[in-house]
């Protein structure tokens, strides 16, 4: 079998050595099992050359486009160009464990699904790590539709994930998301509307994600511009359903209000929305993640 990681290139020449060591150490553990590997970076800084690193051998490739095009585009150029079975869709500044993508093709090998899922680490800015799913419950709520739409998006990065290439959805490669940030959200609620499946592996987490002081996901205010784009984009799906896109327009609102005002505001924009939060409330209980209520 073979999989393809897809990884949008901006400026990222600081993270090029930690990536290419990662993805050697991943291609040799690959092909002791028999699998391969490959790797193509879609250069989204095209005023910078990049070239494949010499020591990446023949599975690097590098795509460049014509002009800055987002992360989203960037993704969707580098799964037309890939030929694996399955894609990986890995941030620059996010590394695998050794062995990630061997574990994750294994679980997929043994429990087909549409998408495999691995654990995450989060990394801290006091430089600790913080393991995503800590609990059963939480495991269970990973490819929940409604999960997503009154609490928010349950997989940290598409780095942790992989894809069968043919399971991403045509809508999704066709209707771009013109503000970073919010692409994955929006491909993993298409694909759950869609019926696509899911399993998961197990263990110690496959994903690295680097705090770095910089990361899109981190900025509340920019996933929320980027969610409200998408959510323009759904209403022309024709089978995802208009009430899930104003329930999920109506918790990205109220998460946003809430964090800005004060106590009173607070209390009002909650009553208001009293069944959402309910529902962040009893995620956090059977998930035990502080990330719950704010996403």
């Amino acid at each position: 079998m073979k999989i393809s990681v897809v990884t949008p290139f901006y400026e990222g020449d600081r993270y090029m050595q930690d990536y290419v060591s990662c993805m050697e150490k991943n291609r040799e553990m690959l092909a002791q099992a028999g699998h391969e590997l490959e790797v193509i970076l879609v250069n989204d800084s095209p005023w910078k050359t990049l070239k494949a690193p010499a020591n990446g051998g023949q599975y690097f490739r590098v795509l460049t486009n014509s002009e800055n095009r987002g992360i989203h585009y960037s993704r969707v150029s580098g799964l037309t160009e890939a030929t694996g079975e399955y894609v990986m869709f890995l941030d620059q500044d996010d590394l695998l464990a050794d062995d990630g993508l061997l574990r994750l093709m294994e679980v997929a090998l043994k429990n087909p699904a549409d998408i495999i899922i691995g654990n995450a680490n989060l990394g801290q800015a006091d430089g600790s790590n913080l393991v995503w799913y800590r609990t059963a419950d939480h495991v269970k709520l990973i490819w929940d539709l409604q999960t997503y739409l009154n609490v928010g998006i349950q997989i940290i990065s598409p780095g942790q994930c992989l894809i069968k290439r043919d399971a991403v959805p045509q809508f999704w490669k066709e209707h771009f998301v013109r503000v970073n940030g919010a692409d994955d959200y929006y491909l993993w609620l298409l694909m759950m509307a869609a019926g696509k499946t899911h399993s998961f592996c197990g263990g110690s987490p496959v994903y690295n994600h680097r705090f770095t002081g910089d990361n899109i996901s981190a900025d509340t205010t920019a996933t929320d511009d980027s969610v409200y784009d998408f959510l323009e984009l759904l209403s022309e799906c024709d089978y995802f359903k208009q009430e899930d896109i104003f329930r999920l327009h109506e918790m990205i609102t109220y998460k946003a209000q809430f964090r800005k005002s004060n106590l009173f505001g607070k209390l009002t924009c909650t009553i208001a929305n009293l069944d959402i939060f309910i529902a962040n409330l009893k995620f956090k209980k059977v998930t035990k993640t502080g990330y719950g209520f704010n996403r």
